[in-house]
């Protein structure tokens, strides 16, 4: 009978380590992880950063979140409607400091360590603020999730510099550093800084557009760039992949490619950059 308590007590004890070790916040992705769109299936070509999930998932999402966008993914991870930002008339109606405009944007700094596979440690002259989205839509993949991922090592020798969501922008590297987000060794990588926006439930896509398009036209005013160097994604070949240029960011693409709603974007970074400038 002291046998069969005794085993119990450490079975009991294995339950709760098991449990208190299964609940803890893990990775938002891990080095296994698929790099798939879930709402895709298996078979789509390399999308964003996922994790596993398959039809299942996009089942899950489409109950809970809205319709699906047969090529883009889930339209929005908040109400739906048109993603766009509004910023109001073209004309600024205020001049506005830098660094008020930054405090909005509510940057926070957590670099990666020079030995994370990210760090290339190559010194860069931005000409080019890139924009991306995750294409992740797991629950609570935020920035400082993803910001925990590439500090984890879990997406190989990825980087960028920003990524941003409702609340906040996180820094994960310096913007005189090369990244690697956009284009292997090509132009995008060694001359722009890489934004990404996050896409998971809950998050507000409205929220994250005006955040990172004020953070794009503090980029522009730090280093003196015109609107028009901010891109897409999709703004740069990739070498060997088919198509060549991402369909990045997706929800600011129009058929893949940018149009009237990324041309909307660009408008609005331009007129928080000509607010900063008193123009």
């Amino acid at each position: 009978m002291m046998r069969r308590k005794s085993l119990w007590f450490a079975l009991s004890g294995l339950g709760v380590v098991v449990f208190v070790a299964c609940s803890a916040d893990p990775p938002v992705v891990g080095v296994g992880d698929a790099y798939t769109p879930y709402w895709a299936g298996s078979r789509t070509p390399y999308g964003g950063i996922q994790d596993r999930g398959g039809d299942r998932r996009a089942k899950e999402w489409k109950e809970q979140y809205g319709h699906l966008n047969a090529e883009a993914g889930p339209a929005t991870a908040s109400a739906g409607g048109n993603p766009m930002i509004r910023v109001g008339a073209s004309s600024p109606s205020y001049s506005l400091s830098p660094s008020s405009l930054l405090r909005e944007v509510n940057v926070k700094k957590d670099y990666l360590s020079y030995n994370a596979r990210g760090r290339t440690r190559r010194s860069m002259k931005p000409r080019y603020i890139t924009i991306h989205s995750t294409q992740n839509w797991s629950q609570g993949a935020d920035a400082l999730r993803h910001s925990l991922a590439l500090k984890n090592g879990a997406l190989g020798s990825l980087s960028w510099h920003y990524t941003v969501d409702e609340n906040r922008a996180v820094q994960h590297l310096p913007t005189t550093e090369r990244g690697n987000h956009a284009d292997y060794d090509g132009p995008g990588n060694r001359y722009s800084i890489g934004i990404e926006m996050c896409e998971h439930p809950g998050n507000s896509r409205s929220r994250t557009l005006e955040r990172t398009a004020k953070l794009a036209a503090w980029l522009c005013v730090k280093y003196d760039l015109p609107a028009s160097r901010v891109v897409p994604h999709y703004n740069w070949p990739r070498r060997g992949k088919n198509p060549p240029n991402k369909n990045c960011p997706h929800f600011l693409l129009s058929n893949g490619r940018p149009g009237s709603k990324w041309q909307g974007f660009v408008k609005a970074v331009d007129v928080y950059r000509r607010r900063m400038l008193g123009r």
